[in-house]
């Protein structure tokens, strides 16, 4: 089996080693990984999770290829594994979970939650977004010193997908809390544990959705919760998700609802304020808002890998894949690839075309990329409008993840 070993690629660079995740993504040591092995086989370190190693995939066309072949690159299972999923360590939510469900049901049930995100639903949401934007504006430029990402990108996302999901408002930063506790690994040496830290830190969100869902079920309103709990799929059996499956539906929603947007619209502000030019281009052709909001989706990558297991034997790049291993393939390194991207570490609003793979590809592309295009256009505009500038007051605080390309805290200051 054709296995390039780590050393001959990265060093002593341990991917599953959450330390060199703990200043941002880490793309000096993927550029290498790009330009010596496409692919290659990570062999497992005290960090990585179940003890196993797995194929590292960090290109554009070989991201592409897992992508869009979900018959050989499970996001459920593969090769007698009882478990698979969509992260490094085995989990147990893999074929209950959305994102961790192969077709037919996966379609089945996305076909669901499409119901609720249409693009007509999603276009009558602006008036709405301005309106709550508009006040976390004001705020913000009376104190002059502010958190960008908890007092506005964070903010704004997190009301509206409460308002989708028909969370009370006043138990959205209680909800927050509980998403980012499973999001940023904090102290954590490794993501071995994520389950447990599901399990541990979250289980009072489960208990919440759960007793949110009953209510949904005797009482249903217009929000796309109480759509997904009475819909039915005739030609599926069960008929109706499971309360497993929609405790997980709901997690998983909030969660990319409220966390991945933030960090698309926090990590672009970082990127205007060491471009500044950018700034600038953007602020006086708005015609540019459209690329410049792709451009924030590939330059971010908030999402920065997502696993798949081979179903069969099968080769990648001239490597031997074997059923029931892992692939990961890396989003955030894919997004700066040299071969597709001209200038690739330079952020450019003007970027056209721009084929980023920021909410993935095919039978998995983000059921709420309209949405979060829609937040970070309403985001970008108002900002742009109410300041001439903005600069760091203090060091960006990134999450501790490998998973997660996250932004926990962004001072900044307005420039007059």
């Amino acid at each position: 089996m054709t296995r390039p070993a780590v050393s001959d690629v990265v060093g002593a660079f341990d991917l599953t080693d959450l330390d060199n995740f703990a200043n941002g993504f880490p793309h000096e040591a993927f550029a290498r990984h790009r330009h010596l092995a496409p692919v290659y086989w990570h062999e497992p370190t005290e960090h990585t999770p179940d003890g196993e190693g797995f194929w590292s995939v960090a290109t554009h066309a070989e991201s592409l290829e897992v992508m869009r072949d979900p018959s050989t690159y499970s996001s459920e299972r593969g090769g007698g594994r009882k478990f698979g999923g969509t992260i490094l360590p085995d989990s147990p939510a893999a074929g209950n979970t959305l994102n961790m469900m192969d077709d037919p049901r996966h379609q089945r049930i996305r076909s669901i939650v499409q119901r609720g995100l249409t693009p007509k639903t999603i276009a009558a949401l602006e008036p709405d977004l301005e309106r709550r934007i508009a006040p976390l504006i004001a705020a913000a430029r009376d104190r002059g010193e502010f958190d960008f990402l908890s007092d506005i990108a964070a903010e704004l996302p997190l009301q509206v997908i409460c308002a989708l999901l028909g969370v009370p408002e006043t138990d959205r930063h209680q909800m927050m809390a509980w998403v980012e506790s499973v999001f940023d690994f904090g102290d954590a040496r490794s993501a071995t544990s994520y389950d447990a830290s599901l399990a541990t830190n979250a289980s009072d969100m489960f208990a919440f959705a759960n007793d949110l869902i009953a209510t949904k079920r005797a009482h249903p309103g217009a929000d796309m919760l109480s759509i997904v709990v009475h819909a039915r799929m005739d030609d599926a059996e069960p008929p109706q998700l499971s309360d497993t499956e929609l405790t997980s539906f709901f997690a998983l929603l909030f969660a990319a609802g409220a966390d991945t947007t933030r960090n698309a619209a926090a990590g672009g502000m970082l990127a205007m304020m060491e471009a500044p030019d950018q700034w600038v281009r953007l602020r006086d052709d708005r015609s540019l808002l459209k690329t410049g909001i792709e451009e924030v989706v590939r330059w971010t990558a908030p999402a920065a890998y997502n696993r798949r297991t081979a179903t069969i034997d099968t080769r990648l790049c001239e490597c031997d894949i074997a059923a029931g291993d892992k692939v990961v393939f890396w989003e955030a390194s894919a997004n700066r690839d040299e071969r597709v991207f001209g200038d690739s570490m330079r952020f450019d609003v003007g970027r056209d075309p721009n084929p980023h793979v920021g909410f993935g590809h095919g039978a998995h592309h983000c059921l709420g990329a309209a949405l979060a295009r829609l937040e970070l256009k309403v985001m970008l505009s108002a900002v742009l409008d109410a300041f001439d500038g903005l600069e760091q007051a203090g060091p960006v605080e990134w999450a501790r993840s490998n998973k997660h390309t996250g932004i926990r805290h962004l001072p900044v200051r307005v420039l007059r």
